[in-house]
């Protein structure tokens, strides 16, 4: 990352947000019919797969509007992401706990598959266009592929499924929509919620009809009713509604949609029009909670001064629906994005050997916005695709807002993941689990990758705006897709109802031409009550080392139980060269820091050492992560290196957190000023020249979260730096 784009951003990292304009009450409202109860899901027919089903049959699901257009080429950034994670999270690998497919195309016959999945106590229930099929949470097929307008009652299996397990109830619900052809529109979405918590059984099924094509369905858990967004075509274009849910739980005759109007949003008008509603994870949340829409807003749009997100609070009286309201949008400034990639029907990723990209969807909300409510605070996930180069190579950028009771919403922290290898990560889909950690999911591919499935993530008390963990593939493609740019629409990440495993499907092509749905699990908590690690060597880094070197690591407690003198070893290339205790106390899931009182000689030019810090904790039940190893690198000047010896680092702490870094030195190249967090994980960086025998920066850390930072000053195109630790308060 280039520290003068972040730096830049950093002053909207804890941005305050702002009232566009007044809000208003409903403007509709739609009275749903009641299909009927289906039979059991485990007893319809079973779809056959056709082997010998061709391209040429595979039908494209039709879509509304969604050609992606930037309208002000001064639109920011005019560079790089200011907030891109260029380097990849090397934290503990977490194993993948289940990992298996879903659908493929040969059973469906469409394109896009849109795959979607929700998880509950005993059962992964998967949709896709144009099927649902039930696993075990082994992934042993129990029911199907079914097709949805076989189950759901409408005959027909236009696509856009949405599978979602409501904790609170203990039930599932499917939904897929009716079908946009102008000789005979039906606008219609059909919903089936099942009627025990046993998703083999039966459903009860439900239609309702809109003035417009509710293309792009997206749906939400929330206490109140389950909340929908949609890219209105014709009709009621603006609007967001809220269902009568207690209703079409008991099953009753006529449940009711309220829809409203979205005051003070702008939309890319080349663009889907489809905000996010937020989705509620657990059983906790406050009393009289609202339920909450968001949409980004990106400067490249006509209308859209400068980034940010908005947020709508709906409150619904189904008693006197006319006494419901939405408020006027809370604006929340974030750094600067680029939501814009090609027009759609070109495609937007490269792949291997062919000429046909595939699209990452643009300006809008990933499904789904997550929300999980704690006792000191509510968390908020938001997650979309972003160009992060200006040059279509995609990276997530992930929010979390926070608020406390029903208070509003600020920015908590905001990072966009795209490590600098040359590959496009995109469809993506996160959550938070109880704990706060945060996991997610999405797709990778590029001119030379094939497209896959991948996750990473990050713990709750991990520096602020990076994912930490190293990336893991769920599954690598195996071909790619030649006809057609159509992908997607969406993956699909949910949460267990345990709390802390996360459950991803998403799209990848084996063989070319024919996808297939991946659905993987993973968690971030080993829910062991006795799991501790060391999780990084953050001291010493490659550079010109002596004899007598100081390492410095981090000690993570996994485990469920705190946990008090920890022994370590510390070893040198296999050798052990101490046995010492961590002598304080680690609560669950946080992290401590310890220095070992041994040295380790590192002096000999240009050779490249492998440290090993371990936890050796009596009865700890997970040994795969005692261990983080780390290679470091001696490395000597040359002629015309930087030299270090007699330079002198001075860095002054002025107030709110801004400091002044001067090295006096007699280098006449470039130097940068580096930052890093206590993971060795680089922060942002800047080039600085030398004047009147010393290199200056003025450092502005009131973004960061407070803790321990490393700054290393250091020759641009030669070895050797001088480091000094800063604490951020």
């Amino acid at each position: 990352m280039k520290m003068k784009n972040l730096l830049m951003a950093f002053a909207f990292l804890f941005g305050v947000g702002i009232i566009a304009q007044e809000g208003s009450g409903p403007t509709d409202v739609i009275v749903g019919t009641f299909l009927g109860e289906t039979m059991p899901l485990r007893d319809y027919a079973k779809l056959e797969s056709d082997p010998t089903r061709t391209i040429q049959e595979l039908k494209i699901v039709a879509n509304g509007r969604r050609s992606n257009e930037q309208t002000n080429p001064n639109a920011l950034p005019t560079g790089e992401d200011p907030l891109r994670q260029d380097d990849f999270g090397d934290q503990y690998r977490f194993a993948l706990e289940q990992n298996f497919d879903g659908g493929l195309a040969n059973e469906s016959g469409f394109i896009p598959p849109d795959p979607t999945g929700a998880v509950g106590p005993n059962h992964y229930v998967h949709a896709f266009n144009s099927a649902v099929k039930i696993f075990d949470k082994t992934g042993n097929l129990l029911v199907g592929p079914v097709a949805l307008g076989t189950f759901l009652g409408n005959g027909m299996n236009n696509g856009d499924p949405i599978v979602m397990y409501d904790q609170l109830a203990d039930r599932f619900f499917v939904s897929q929509f009716g079908t946009a052809n102008p000789s005979a529109p039906t606008n219609t979405l059909v919903v089936g919620v099942s009627t025990t918590n046993d998703p083999t059984g039966t459903y009860n099924v439900y239609t309702f009809t809109f003035a417009g094509f509710p293309d792009y369905p997206h749906y939400t858990v929330w206490p109140d009713g389950y909340y929908l967004t949609a890219n209105k075509l014709g009709g009621d274009a603006n609007r967001v509604y809220v269902m009568e849910r207690d209703v079409i739980l008991a099953g009753g005759p006529s449940p009711q949609i309220v829809g409203f109007p979205l005051p003070g949003i702008v939309f890319n008008p080349n663009t889907i029009e489809s905000p996010e509603p937020a989705n509620l994870l657990g059983t906790n949340f406050p009393a009289n909670v609202p339920g909450y829409i968001t949409f980004l807003q990106d400067d490249g749009w006509s209308g859209v001064s400068f980034d940010h997100i908005k947020v709508w609070e709906i409150d619904v009286d189904w008693t006197t629906i006319g006494n419901s309201t939405i408020s006027a949008p809370l604006e929340i400034p974030v750094a600067d994005f680029n939501s814009t990639f090609s027009p759609f029907g070109q495609g937007d990723v490269n792949q291997p050997g062919t000429s046909q990209k595939i699209d990452m969807q643009g300006g809008i909300i990933s499904y789904a916005a997550n929300y999980r409510s704690f006792a000191t605070h509510n968390s908020w996930v938001i997650t979309f695709n972003v160009d992060v180069d200006l040059a279509n190579t995609s990276g997530v950028r992930w929010i979390e807002l926070r608020n406390s009771g029903v208070g509003p919403w600020t920015l908590f922290q905001e990072g966009t993941y795209a490590p600098d290898d040359g590959h496009s990560r995109f469809m993506g889909s996160a959550a938070m689990d109880e704990l706060g950690n945060i996991g997610m999911g999405f797709n990778i591919a590029s001119a030379t990758l094939r497209v896959g499935v991948r996750f990473t993530g990050r713990f709750n008390n991990d520096p602020l705006g990076v994912m930490t963990q190293a990336e893991q593939v769920i599954v690598d493609g195996n071909g790619v897709q030649t006809f057609s740019n159509r992908f997607g629409d969406y993956s699909h990440l949910s949460m267990d109802p345990n709390g802390t495993t996360f459950w991803h499907t998403a799209q990848y092509f084996n063989p070319t031409n024919f996808w297939r749905t991946r659905i993987a699990s993973f968690s971030l908590s080993t829910q062991l009550a006795n799991d501790v690690g060391v999780d990084n060597i953050i001291e010493p880094n490659d550079g010109e080392l002596t004899a007598a070197e100081t390492v410095d690591i981090s000690i993570r407690n996994f485990g469920l139980a705190p946990q008090t003198n920890i022994p370590l070893e510390l070893y040198l290339d296999g050798n052990l060269v101490a046995s010492e205790t961590f002598s304080g106390t680690i609560a669950p899931n946080e992290a401590g820091s310890y220095t070992f009182t041994a040295t380790v000689d590192l002096s000999t030019p240009e050779q490249t050492y492998e440290l090993e810090a371990r936890t050796v904790l009596a009865g700890d039940q997970l040994a795969a992560n005692d261990a983080f190893v780390k290679e470091v690198e001696n490395i000597t000047l040359g002629i015309d290196d930087f030299a270090t010896d007699d330079a002198k680092l001075i860095i002054t702490s002025n107030a709110k957190n801004q400091y002044d870094v001067l090295l006096k030195s007699q280098y006449e190249g470039m130097a940068y000023i580096a930052v890093y967090n206590t993971l060795g994980q680089q922060m942002g960086v800047k080039t600085v020249q030398n004047e009147g025998g010393a290199f200056r920066l003025k450092l502005d850390m009131s973004y960061a979260a407070s803790g321990v930072y490393i700054v290393k000053v250091g020759g641009l195109t030669s070895n050797g730096y001088k480091s000094a630790k800063i604490i951020v308060e």
